[in-house]
């Protein structure tokens, strides 16, 4: 058995020795080209890329959250947790960002189509109780406003959708609401009260049925002078005899009765009282003529009182409609003024309690840290960029220098 060299079992071992010396040799330019490599990275990064400046705004969620709701149990306060992890994703939706560019704030910061700004943008959630709203810019003051205005949109929206801004909104919205119409329902009811006519066509009412019952009173007096002169003609003997004295006395006081019919609607009339010798010499049958006379009379007044009642009750009635239609409007009006005061206290009480709830809980959504502009920019980072980039160089020549080398010596020794 043939036993070669050792130094044939080291012919592919590499020499550091020698690697050492090649790269002394190329030190030189493998200086100059990593400092060309350094400079050009430097000059670049600090006079010819724009900077770029990070702002972050923080949002604090709290948890749980308090919703509003009302039942027959009356007032309650129910926790309604939100998911930290979904409100990142949401935080971005379109709505949230269009409420950003058209805030007053930002619009004039941002170019006429308003585009590409949300591409710059980042939230994601720190924990279990914040969100960090971050900012990537050109400029320090805008990227600050943007960072800022984002963050109290997504608080807004946070505390619309899962604590009790949306109710509190709507609360103080119905309640000027209902103080609007209490108001107008109390100026419409005083309005109606100073052109009500109720108490007139009450008057007018009361005097109409008094005119109605004297009536009644004249036809039953009248009613009664006709049972007195049917009496009187029963008995009384047509002939030429004259009356007597006593049946003389009789017919006076009919016929003085008969004068005296109370005439209704106007101030009685007093009559004198008629001598009993009014009627004394009158034959029988004269003074069968003068009862028929009267008997007449008596008939006619029955007929115009009647009449009188008759034209008195329609009058009555379409009184009675017209009052009744006065008090149906007078209750409606009243009833909206007391149903719009009714709602206006329990609005008024359920604000109370919620200003309550709010104290206790404080907002669900808010921000914890405003961003500020940044005194310093994160990109590019020139150190960091001239390092690598004289990294880069170093490795570069150091590659060439040795490649040549190797080069070199194949090359030679085929």
């Amino acid at each position: 058995m043939t036993i070669q060299p050792a130094s044939e079992n080291y012919d592919d071992e590499i020499d550091l020795r020698a690697i050492f010396q090649t790269l002394w040799k190329a030190r030189l330019p493998i200086l100059i080209v990593t400092l060309a490599a350094a400079l050009v990275a430097f000059a670049v990064s600090a006079w010819i890329l724009p900077k770029q400046y990070e702002a972050v705004a923080y949002v604090t969620v709290s948890q749980p959250a308090i919703r509003y709701l009302t039942g027959p149990e009356g007032l309650a306060a129910v926790p309604a947790a939100p998911d930290i992890k979904a409100l990142p994703e949401l935080a971005q939706t379109k709505a949230i960002l269009d409420q950003v560019m058209s805030d007053a704030r930002v619009t004039p910061l941002l170019t006429s189509d308003g585009k590409g700004w949300s591409d710059k943008t980042q939230v994601s959630a720190v924990g279990t109780s914040q969100l960090r709203f971050q900012v990537t810019d050109t400029d320090p003051q805008r990227v600050a406003i943007l960072a800022t205005v984002w963050a109290e949109k997504a608080a807004e929206w946070i505390e619309v959708n899962y604590g009790l801004g949306a109710f509190t909104a709507n609360l103080d919205a119905q309640i000027s609401t209902t103080q609007q119409d209490y108001t107008q329902a109390q100026s419409d009811l005083e309005a109606f009260l100073a052109q009500d006519q109720t108490p007139i066509l009450f008057s007018r009412l009361g005097a109409q049925k008094d005119i109605y019952a004297c009536l009644e009173r004249r036809v039953r007096a009248a009613n009664s002078l006709l049972l007195r002169l049917g009496d009187f003609e029963t008995r009384l003997v047509q002939s030429d005899d004259p009356l007597s004295l006593s049946d003389a006395i009789l017919l006076v006081s009919i016929q003085q009765d008969l004068d005296s019919l109370e005439t209704c609607g106007n101030p009685g009339t007093i009559l004198q009282s008629s001598s009993p010798l009014l009627f004394t010499g009158l034959s029988s049958s004269r003074g069968m003529e003068v009862i028929t006379g009267m008997h007449k009379s008596l008939q006619q007044r029955i007929a115009n009182s009647q009449n009188e009642q008759d034209a008195l009750q329609n009058d009555v009635l379409k009184l009675q409609v017209e009052m009744e239609q006065l008090d149906y409007e007078r209750s409606e009006y009243t009833r909206q003024r007391d149903q719009a005061a009714t709602l206006y206290a329990q609005l008024t009480f359920q604000q109370a309690v919620m200003e309550n709830v709010l104290q206790q809980s404080g907002r669900m959504a808010q921000i914890s840290v405003e961003a500020k502009a940044p005194q310093f920019a994160t990109a590019p980072r020139v150190i960091m960029n001239t390092a690598l980039a004289g990294m880069a160089g170093l490795m570069l020549a150091v590659f060439w220098a040795l490649a040549t080398d190797w080069w070199r010596n194949n090359g030679q020794a085929e």
